[in-house]
């Protein structure tokens, strides 16, 4: 099997699982398990996942954080967060593209699941599809962090390329003026409610929205101190908060044997097994040999590089097969060096292995393939504009 049609194969497998009826966890953990056993790596994959820190860390903060949203839920916490939203804002609409805008800046793995609460609490009492809800918190979520200067992904883009951070940033805004442009139309169809003036902020509403402003806030401070540990720490401390509040110390027990947290996790550790098949099977060695073979590199590189990331759902993976070839090749232009980082950015987003897609299908219930017919058309638009935009600069 040639390395494209086994990322191919991957992708299809994994729609073909969910389509049948199978949760996301164990629709992704069957493939890479299939993955494993044909490629011969499902013991090394299962052995280096186990023994790395990246997987503790990704699962734990996925524990955490699907912990604290379902508690939202399960105590009502998100009917008082949507009530105190309401009194604050004018016209929700403005809420449900900038609170996951906002938030999505927090660099936490599926952090959209920090956010969905909120965009629950302001959409749900509009009577909002809940694939409509799903597609607002992920798209959303990533209109500013594709060209934010602090943004992991730009940082260590500016350090693999040599372009400093400033000129992509720069370079980049555009498009990412018109991801949220993209997004408005979604909004607009929404039909305001007046907003109910005579309500007003209450100790309530209040403490339901301290819980994920210290999650937040603890954020900066802990990574200094803790790294990657910061997030399952800062977002405990956020749990424990709300269990103070809501005097919910009884509903613990309910809230970690839910569901929802159980598959959560699953499809985390799934998609850590999955990466680590894909690394030790030779097919990244594979696909770099393969781009060799088109004509014009600069798209076949970018194409890759989507793929790579559609399969992995990480942006990362993408660019660290992609770039190198891309050097070698004498091809990193501004113009290239951002194509190839933008057909990376938009397949992760697009990605059924996306922790951010998963946690929210999850999160509001949501079918995913009704989720991608709102997601699809503006992820083709921003790949069909970014190409014509990076290739004439």
């Amino acid at each position: 099997m040639s390395a494209v049609a086994a990322l191919l194969a991957v992708i299809a497998a994994i729609i073909a699982c969910l389509k049948i009826g199978l949760s996301l966890g164990l629709s992704i953990t069957l493939v890479a398990v299939g993955l494993g056993l044909y490629t011969g790596s499902i013991y090394r994959a299962f052995l280096e996942s186990i023994v790395s820190e990246d997987m503790w860390i990704l699962t734990l903060s996925a524990l955490s954080i699907a912990l604290l949203a379902e508690l939202y839920r399960i105590t009502g916490a998100v009917r008082d967060l949507g009530h105190g939203l309401s009194a604050s804002l004018k016209d929700p609409r403005a809420g449900l593209a900038v609170v996951p805008a906002v938030v999505g800046l927090m660099p936490v793995a599926g952090g959209a699941l920090l956010s969905a609460p909120l965009v629950e609490s302001l959409g749900a009492p509009l009577g909002l599809p809940r694939e409509t809800l799903a597609y607002i918190n992920v798209w959303f979520r990533h209109t500013l962090i594709y060209s934010y200067p602090f943004s992991q992904l730009v940082v260590v883009l500016s350090q693999l390329t040599g372009v400093s951070v400033f000129t992509i940033v720069v370079t980049t805004l555009p498009v990412s003026a018109l991801m949220t442009l993209l997004g408005i139309p979604a909004l607009l169809r929404i039909k305001p409610r007046i907003s109910d003036t005579s309500r007003t902020l209450s100790r309530e509403h209040l403490e339901s929205l301290i819980p994920i402003l210290v999650a937040v806030v603890l954020l900066v401070p802990l990574t200094q101190l803790l790294g990657n540990w910061a997030i399952p720490v800062g977002t405990l401390v956020a749990t424990l908060l709300l269990v103070r509040f809501r005097r919910a110390l009884k509903l613990l027990p309910r809230t970690v044997l839910s569901k929802r947290v159980g598959d959560i996790v699953l499809a985390v550790a799934a998609v850590v097994m999955l990466r680590e098949v894909i690394s030790l099977s030779g097919i990244s060695a594979e696909l770099q040999n393969t781009v060799q073979n088109f004509g014009n590199m600069k798209i076949a590189l970018a194409a890759l590089s989507a793929l790579v990331s559609i399969a992995t759902g990480s942006v990362m993976t993408g660019l660290f097969i992609s770039l190198p070839i891309l050097s070698s090749a004498g091809l990193e232009s501004i113009g290239s060096v951002l194509l190839v980082y933008t057909y990376s950015f938009i397949g992760y987003i697009a990605s059924p292995t996306h922790l951010c897609l998963l946690y929210t299908v999850e999160y509001f219930k949501a079918n995913l393939i009704n989720t991608y017919k709102h997601l699809l058309p503006p992820v083709l638009v921003v790949l069909l504009v970014g190409t014509l935009y990076y290739l004439a600069i």
